[in-house]
């Protein structure tokens, strides 16, 4: 496994779609504290979840909102 990078910001989108998450009530604020703790030890797994999480999210509030 790669160096750990727990101290390195996390990427920009990926704060954003945690922002959003939470927004909209999707993850709570332990929920995003445990992303943001592990992501870069489980980075690809990670991101391929988070991105699927958020897509079913914004599919979801996009019908309910029409």
């Amino acid at each position: 496994m790669g160096e750990r990078k727990v101290n390195q910001p996390l990427p920009e989108k990926i704060e954003r779609r945690l922002a959003e998450l939470l927004a909209l009530d999707e993850f709570d604020e332990g929920e995003v504290t445990w992303c943001r703790r592990s992501y870069w030890d489980a980075r690809d797994d990670w991101h391929k979840i988070l991105v699927a999480c958020y897509d079913m999210t914004q599919r979801r509030t996009s019908t309910t909102a029409e």
